[in-house]
């Protein structure tokens, strides 16, 4: 023994199957006794050098800002769990902060289970800012801030564990991974996306032999996590343990039996030895048919025999606390009905016996425990899971804790359905929406609900399923909808419908039901409601008038319907919604521009009354249409700054989408760069696989203004989404975008086509406002390229008739002096209208509309001979352009300079032009000493991206730091 031990000295030590902790690295030592009297030979690692270094390398990285993780995979048994007991040790010599969740078969349909036994205890003082929205997964009850969704809380763990490692390198170890809850896989997985520049280790321990589901499969497809198999133990690693554990170097034919029958799982190998101990065998040749014999399903005869030689009771209290643990003995009493007393007793016999670990808090292997619950049947192991979570409910634990009993066990009993919907409330107040799902499923399988309790279950679902699922939602509502005939219980059903069918294109289902719906709650309610059912009515047309106006074929509906309606009051978010559908709604059909503005207002102005993001993009999208485009970007940055502090992302990128639009409308390209590649950045890393098409067609557009239609086209080949041309405005913004790259690159019959598609959609939408979609100015200056003058006339009095009628605005009033210009045929009848239309666009903010007129206005003077005035107003044309951005015209006109006699001023390149959207963004708020975390909170974007666009922007500018970079910005303005 002591000269093999010799020759084996300072070898890696392997992982203790019963996870007491020795020194790491430590060779088989004889003189450490176990309570019997046997070298604790389970306590000693052998063979695991090459994994633990593995460990160490990733862990290096990791302290040096190179997020990583690892996924360690082996067989029950193989010591993963010791390994890594070992390996934090490594980890906080380092200097890391380690923080370890060990997960539980009970805990795996609970919601951040896992979560909170990584940051049990951790400083609330690090849970502010953008790291709120954790604070619901990490409390016990789910209590903190309400998450708007299950994006919320992802958004603040990421941020907590930003702040965690900021301060100190941080090791997240997961035991026991196949047993973690999705929630938390879900999280560690968008943990992963974003871990780059962390001092970040990730470790989840997975038991082979499973099924190890997509979540945690998904882990491993990150390009920064490794793999690490725990194998078996090596043959002399096998000897060794054996010499240890018998007090005598084995025979090979002994050793070789030992390690067939244990296949080198060192858990089976330490129980092998313990019963060929307790039965005298020697390590000879002659009993290496012993070997074979004892080592038949050596686990379960190792812990037969040991709660063999105990009292009855003992094995009663061993599976009583394998189903509800051992910190409380007088729930272990109950349950196996033993007295306190000698639940103590036994507890302390078990730690004897070598099931429970020596502290009494946990069995030595979770396999002994499966194998303890094993020895009763199936109908009994059910049973008493569910009498387990009966006490539990009686002593009042949390409804999630009971809950997860109960979804190990079929047993129905009639008091279940209700602690399951408590905990799938619970559940969802921490934003685990899937965990909240299950637990309402487990609940509708129940012979005892009734009725209305049932149909009550299936709504609550159907309303989880519509956050995470919709497609799966439909079908039970329409269930539901098919057994309720109140009208007042039926029309909040429907408006969750409409919400459900939006994102999977079924609003025209949408749109019937709940038409039908609102005709018979009119029927019921009569003409004159009360308070609660005037707002049951408000909610239905609200979801009425959001479901119609989604899809260009039900859009007149929604008109008339809005047509229709009183003005709300305003005093509810459903009625602000409503109102602010209304005012969109006026405009596009080209109401009174008062009563739009007016109703805008209201929703933007109210205090006190709470309202979401697509409220506020509704009141925003009417001020544009109306002309008051200074009140649409306060909306829009109102909206941003919700939804940043909701940590919305879908309505943040929509935001984000509609004001680079509209700064595309007001000349303002960079600020329309910055807004569009933002919103690219935070829809292509937080919302992977959702089709929003906004940022690619602002992108898009903002290229085109800048005269690079190759990179536009680029770009605009990127939008794909089902009946595209069936969703109203966004498409139109794409066909816009789409018919100005088409003519700039020289396929004008194409851009018409684009543009006359446009034309007709939105006829058939009831669309009657020219100023909804400007189509119409651009085909008015193709036609005329195209040498139809004629069509082109027609068309400017046919648009100029209907804006005079519709929507006398000052913008429509410029546009329509533009066209009337430029369908001029002798330059003297266009330089008037022209010269209108430049003074009335410049005074409106209309840049690129009053680039294109002053464009226009220098061609007809130069056709009339001023050339004089015709230098004149382009060269101020120029400086417009150059201010803006705009790049498409400006060549054009720069050749009608010089045809005028004048000079191009040379256009000197400023360093800043070779920097992105994005990096212009992140480099303002920089020089404006924000700091990266609040770049990174205020942009909702990972911190990695905030510091890749720095490091970025700095080789471009030239710069080596913020300091340099704050005086180069000042200088820029």
């Amino acid at each position: 023994m002591g000269r093999r031990s010799q020759t084996r000295e300072g070898r890696r030590s392997a992982l203790n199957p019963d996870r007491r902790l020795v020194s790491a690295g430590a060779a088989p030592d004889s003189s450490i006794q176990d309570k019997n009297g046997a070298p604790a030979v389970g306590r000693v690692l052998l063979g695991r050098a090459d994994e633990l270094a593995q460990l160490e390398a990733k862990a290096e990285l990791a302290v040096a800002g190179r997020g990583q993780a690892v996924i360690m995979r082996g067989p029950s048994g193989i010591g993963k769990t010791q390994l890594l007991r070992t390996a934090e040790q490594r980890f906080a010599a380092r200097g890391m902060r380690v923080l370890r969740a060990e997960c539980a078969e009970v805990s795996s349909g609970s919601g951040y289970a896992g979560v909170r036994a990584l940051f049990e205890g951790i400083d609330q003082d690090m849970v502010t800012g953008a790291a709120r929205w954790a604070r619901s997964a990490l409390t016990p009850a789910g209590d903190g801030d309400v998450p708007s969704g299950g994006y919320a809380v992802l958004h603040g763990l990421y941020w907590l564990v930003v702040g965690l490692s900021s301060e100190q390198p941080l090791a997240l170890i997961v035991d026991d991974g196949h047993w973690c809850d999705n929630s938390t896989l879900r999280w560690l997985d968008f943990l992963l996306r974003r871990a780059d520049n962390l001092r970040l280790l990730v470790v989840v321990a997975q038991r082979t032999g499973v099924d190890d589901g997509e979540l945690l499969n998904q882990l491993a497809t990150h390009e920064c996590c490794t793999a690490v198999e725990v194998r078996p133990l090596g043959t002399e690693d096998v000897v060794d343990l054996i010499a240890a554990g018998l007090d005598e170097v084995p025979a090979p034919a002994f050793a070789a039996r030992c390690n067939d029958v244990s296949g080198g799982n060192p858990l089976l190998l330490y129980r092998l030895l313990g019963e060929l101990r307790r039965n005298g065998v020697q390590p000879d040749a002659q009993s290496a048919g012993l070997v074979q014999e004892m080592g038949q399903d050596v686990l379960t005869a190792s812990v037969v025999s040991a709660l063999g030689n105990q009292p009855d009771y003992v094995t009663e209290v061993a599976r009583a606390a394998a189903l509800v643990g051992t910190a409380q003995p007088h729930l272990i009493a109950a349950l196996c009905r033993v007295p306190v007393r000698s639940v103590i007793t036994a507890l302390h016999l078990l730690v004897r016996c070598d099931v429970l670990d020596e502290e009494r808090k946990a069995f030595v292997h979770d396999q002994v425990r499966t194998t303890i619950l094993g020895g009763i049947s199936e109908e009994e192991l059910h049973a008493t899971r569910a009498r387990a979570a009966r006490l539990l409910s009686d002593e009042g634990e949390p409804a999630e804790v009971v809950a997860g009993h109960l979804l190990l066990t079929p047993v129905d009993e009639p008091w279940m359905p209700s602690v399951l919907r408590d905990a799938a409330t619970s559940a969802n107040r921490r934003g685990s929406a899937e965990a909240a799902i299950g637990y309402l499923q487990r609940a509708l399988g129940s012979k005892w609900l009734d009725v209305d309790t049932r149909t009550r279950l299936q709504i609550d679902l159907a309303g989880l399923l519509a956050q995470v699922d919709p497609a799966s939602a439909l079908p039970a509502l329409r269930e539901v909808l098919g057994r309720l005939s109140d009208p007042r219980e039926r029309t909040p059903v429907a408006a969750l419908f409409a919400r459900a069918a939006q994102p999977v294109y079924s609003s025209q289902e949408a749109v019937e039901l709940l038409v039908e719906v609102i005709d018979q709650l009119d029927a019921v309610i009569g003409p004159d409601p009360g308070p609660a059912d005037q707002e049951l009515r408000m909610l239905a047309e609200g979801a009425l008038l959001m479901s119609a106006t989604d899809e260009c074929s039900t859009l007149p509906l929604a008109t008339a319907r809005a047509r229709a309606l009183p003005d709300p009051p305003g005093h509810t978010g459903a009625e602000m919604l409503t109102l602010s559908l209304m005012a969109m709604l006026s405009a596009f059909e080209g109401g009174s521009v008062e009563t739009v503005l007016r109703r805008a207002r209201t929703v933007m102005e109210t205090p006190d009354v709470s309202v979401d993001g697509l409220t506020l993009l509704g009141a925003s999208l009417a001020f544009e249409m109306a002309g008051d485009i200074d009140s649409a970007l306060a909306g829009l940055e109102r909206t941003l700054a919700e939804t940043r502090r909701r940590a919305e992302p879908v309505m943040h990128v929509m935001a984000l989408g509609f004001r680079a639009v509209m700064q595309r409308r007001r000349g303002e390209l960079a600020e329309a760069v910055a807004d569009a590649q933002t919103a690219a950045d935070v829809a292509g890393q937080e919302l992977p696989g959702l089709l929003l098409t906004l940022p690619q067609i602002a992108q898009a557009g903002v290229f085109a203004d800048l005269g690079q239609p190759d990179r536009a086209l680029e770009l605009l080949g990127e939008v794909v989404r089902p009946r595209y041309e069936e969703f109203g405005w966004e498409w139109y913004n794409y066909a816009l975008v789409r018919a100005k790259v088409s003519r700039q690159l020289g396929d004008l019959e194409g851009a018409l086509e684009m543009l006359r598609r446009c034309e007709r959609s939105i006829d058939e939408a009831g669309i009657t406002n020219p100023m909804y979609v400007l189509w119409w100015p651009e085909a008015v200056d193709i036609l005329v390229e195209l040498g139809r003058r004629d069509e082109a006339a027609e068309l400017v009095e046919r648009m100029s008739a209907g804006v005079q009628q519709r929507w006398p605005i000052p913008k429509a009033a410029g546009l329509v002096a533009l066209v009337t210009g430029v369908v001029a045929e002798d330059p003297r009848d266009a330089v008037a209208p022209l010269t209108a239309a430049v003074e009335r666009l410049e005074a409106c903010g209309a840049v690129p509309d009053r680039i294109r007129a002053g464009h226009r206005l220098g061609q007809a003077l130069l056709r009339t001979g001023d050339v004089r005035q015709a230098r004149q107003v382009l060269r101020a044309t120029m400086d417009v352009a150059t201010r803006s951005g705009e790049r498409a015209e400006l060549a054009e006109i720069g050749k009608l300079v010089v045809e005028a006699g004048g000079r191009v001023r040379k256009h000197t390149d400023s360093p800043m032009d070779a920097l992105t959207g994005s990096e212009r963004r992140v480099i303002a708020m920089a020089a404006d000493g924000l700091s990266n975390r609040a770049i990174a909170e205020s942009l909702f974007v990972a911190l990695r991206t905030v510091e890749v666009h720095l490091t970025s922007s700095y080789r471009k500018l030239g710069v080596s730091g913020r300091a340099e970079l704050t005086a180069m910005l000042r200088a820029e303005r």
